[in-house]
């Protein structure tokens, strides 16, 4: 089965001069205009395209790769803005709508916004959606202390950071919490702190206690490593000097070296550390 804003791998029936003519099984014929094709072709080959509908509706080739596909999100950028919506670049010649009742907040021309792609049923255009609400899961969440999730950074409140959990669920990652430079759109590993009784969701982005540790340890071994085995960061340096390298406080940071010492494979002086 053929879906069209996916990439899929498609058999060419024939050749000729404008481009290929692919087999799209119940997408009909799909059209590979001949400045997409990067190598020479012949019947009987296959070829890997996205699959999307032309300025005529036809179902339509590219080997280029989109910034995200249906179903998935992506920070897009307006182009411009007209009476049907706004046109966000998504990395191919034709730009991706953003209508006006998909827009939360209404955007602005030249702005960046975290968006998911979705395929109109009436249309059957792939559309751009910031009301996230609409594709979140309406199961209550149901996640355990500690759970590891996949986060993606979706905005700014008065707290912290507005985060979707595995794309499910909306989460807060409250500022106090966050030692390195967030941005929308961001990728991330994260952990549960709490469920609270109204559905909302606390999220860690690192682990606490031990765990924690053990980590920045770990990336504190590597780091000496890359560096030649000395580094400028001791028991007595600048706080934001550790949160630039580690992302980290510099308690954590304290307690990583001074366990990576007790067990000997570390010295530590006032502003750097040096592997034994």
């Amino acid at each position: 089965m053929s879906i069209l804003g996916t990439t899929q791998t498609l058999f060419v029936n024939e050749i000729s001069n404008e481009g290929a003519y692919l087999d799209g099984r119940d997408l009909g014929e799909v059209f590979l205009p001949s400045k997409e094709i990067e190598y020479e072709i012949e019947a009987g080959d296959s070829v890997q395209v996205f699959i999307y509908l032309d300025h005529a509706g036809h179902p339509t080739g590219t080997t280029k790769k989109p910034l995200a596909q249906v179903g998935e999100y992506a920070l897009l950028r307006v182009k411009a803005i007209n009476n049907t919506g706004a046109f966000m670049d998504w990395g191919l010649e034709k730009d991706v709508l953003a209508p006006y009742n998909e827009q939360k907040p209404k955007m602005k021309e030249g702005f960046s916004y975290l968006v998911r792609l979705y395929l109109d049923n009436a249309s059957q255009r792939i559309c751009a959606s910031s009301n996230f609400n609409k594709f979140l899961s309406k199961d209550e969440p149901n996640y355990a202390p500690m759970e590891k999730v996949e986060l993606i950074v979706a905005g700014k409140t008065d707290l912290g950071y507005k985060v979707l959990v595995n794309e499910a669920h909306i989460g807060v990652v409250y500022y106090n919490t966050v030692f390195k430079k967030l941005f929308v759109g961001q990728r991330l590993t994260g952990y549960i702190q709490k469920v609270r009784e109204d559905g909302k969701i606390d999220v860690l982005l690192e682990k606490p206690g031990m765990g924690k540790v053990n980590d920045l340890s770990e990336k504190i071994l590597d780091k000496l490593k890359a560096e030649g085995g000395i580094l400028h960061l001791g028991d007595k340096s600048d706080p934001e000097a550790i949160r630039k390298t580690f992302s980290t406080s510099k308690a954590n940071y304290k307690k990583a070296i001074g366990g990576l010492f007790k067990q000997g494979l570390i010295d530590i002086e006032a502003t750097s550390i040096r592997l034994k």
